[in-house]
């Protein structure tokens, strides 16, 4: 039987829970279709809709409040994401990613974040160092204050200046490129990322003052393989998978 879903807004209302994207992470308000790609994305990649199951975009628009035209520009992008698939005369079905596709894209964020850090390694000013550490301080107090939305900001902004102090352009325009097939920051909050970026932010750091950039890389690869781990964890406990193929 086919099943149709309206995907709810979160608690927070269409602009401002989807503001915090890479687009917002670059100094760049976002477009409506890519806010709403950023929401949708994130419904499915935590299990909010289930695989198989139809996007109807007149349901859409009128849930979000907005017209069709941004939702349906949002669900073509997903399209050739590979998120869900156009089905004729049947509409949009979500084609969820699985445990082991939410594990390799976490395992190519760590593979490219690492890079990046032993690249500060060389190429790291006193000046950056100490920038960065003032945002992982003010990260951390954002934790403590239960500040999701800033902290999702901050955390942005701490792997966007690491990726500028690399000078490596492309190496961080891919990094940013794969953080869009995974959860934005709020599912890894649920997840218990709070208290890893924390603790992990402060190693790399420490590397990097050190001039280590072995170390540095091999503590932001761990960093970023722990979160997929803590992510999947929290998956798993909800029962949030696709058949695994």
């Amino acid at each position: 039987m086919t099943r149709t879903r309206v995907i709810a807004p979160s608690t927070a209302t269409i602009g401002s829970s989807m503001a915090v994207s890479e687009s917002a992470s670059r100094g760049r308000r976002p477009q409506l279709p890519e806010e709403v790609a950023v929401h949708i994305r994130e419904q499915i990649i935590t299990g909010q809709v289930l695989d198989g199951e139809y996007l109807r975009l007149d349901q859409l628009a009128e849930d979000l409040g907005i017209s069709v035209t941004p939702v349906r520009e949002a669900l073509i992008t997903l399209a050739a994401e590979g998120f869900v698939e156009l089905e004729p005369r049947q509409g949009f079905a979500v084609a969820s990613p699985n445990r082991r596709d939410l594990m390799d894209i976490f395992e190519l964020q760590a593979l490219i974040a690492g890079r990046l850090a032993r690249r500060c390694a060389d190429e790291l000013t006193s000046e950056e160092l100490e920038q960065l550490r003032t945002v992982q301080q003010d990260l951390s107090r954002a934790h403590e204050f239960d500040e999701r939305t800033r902290a999702a900001e901050l955390l942005n902004r701490f792997h966007r200046d690491l990726g500028d102090a690399a000078h490596a352009r492309k190496l961080a325009w891919f990094f940013e490129l794969t953080r869009r097939y995974a959860p934005r920051e709020q599912a890894l909050a649920a997840a218990g990322w709070t208290d890893a970026c924390a603790r992990d932010h402060s190693a790399v750091l420490t590397a990097l003052a050190e001039g280590d950039g072995g170390t540095a890389e091999s503590r932001m690869y761990e960093h970023l393989r722990g979160l997929g781990e803590l992510l999947i964890a929290y998956l798993d406990e909800r029962d949030a998978w696709a058949a695994e193929h």
